[in-house]
């Protein structure tokens, strides 16, 4: 019956492929489980642990899930950020229960924002590594049932299967991330130039970017993209 449910799951990935005339790849997973599990979004981001853990995201669908995304990565905290560290589902039927807030506050206020209330992050296991995570989301409250929760199990093994065999090709070939989304290495670069700026690593430059994104309650993106276009700056801590 697993078989059949995972031969299930694939065929649903496959008509996604089908429909935007591309043959199977990662945001069809995603796409897929939007429809299947019928959640108002879904997003697919890598893992990257050195130094510190850092979220890549892949792909995205539904603005919603975009707006998780950007709260995640604006937070630094998050359902997807604990599923990672604990290697298991993270589940919220509600972000604005008290337990939801007292957990992530940071992130709970930004993704209250986005108009996110329910997140289901669930991690890519590869043997004890996390390689990734899929994350669902739903702009009302909602609990996943036991069967939902395992068919989303199903998507999260074939997202891992899928984001292992991605290759980023060029000149004609298929670009996988949404090239509107980018979110993760444009904040990567601009912690490489605000290290330099700052003189401090690349973490401490991040944390910098964090606090004047909250401070300034601008998306993490946006003040990323200022400073990679040298419309921002920052000066070193007492400077």
């Amino acid at each position: 019956m697993s078989d059949e449910r995972a031969l299930r799951v694939w065929t649903l990935i496959g008509e996604a492929a089908a429909d935007r005339h591309g043959t199977v790849a990662v945001q069809d997973a995603c796409v897929a489980c939007v429809r299947a599990l019928r959640v108002s979004g879904a997003g697919l981001s890598a893992v990257s642990g050195v130094p510190g853990l850092r979220l890549e995201p892949v792909h995205v669908v539904g603005e919603l899930s975009r707006g998780l995304a950007e709260a995640e990565l604006t937070s630094g905290d998050g359902p997807c950020v604990d599923a990672v560290s604990e290697r298991r589902p993270v589940l919220v039927a509600d972000l604005l229960t008290v337990e939801a807030q007292a957990r992530w506050p940071l992130f709970t206020t930004l993704g209250q924002a986005a108009r996110v209330r329910a997140v289901f992050a669930f991690p890519l296991l590869a043997g004890t590594v996390v390689a990734g995570i899929l994350v669902l989301c739903q702009d009302r409250p909602r609990m996943l049932d036991e069967a939902e929760q395992a068919r989303a199990g199903l998507f999260a093994s074939a997202a891992l299967a899928l984001l292992l065999s991605m290759v980023t090709m060029d000149g004609d070939g298929e670009v996988l991330a949404v090239a509107a989304l980018a979110l993760g290495p444009q904040i990567h670069q601009a912690s490489g130039i605000v290290a330099i700026q700052a003189d401090c690593t690349v973490e401490q430059a991040l944390l910098r970017l964090r606090a004047y994104a909250l401070a300034a309650d601008e998306p993490l993106t946006e003040v990323a993209r200022r400073v990679v276009a040298h419309r921002l700056r920052f000066s070193p801590a007492g400077g």
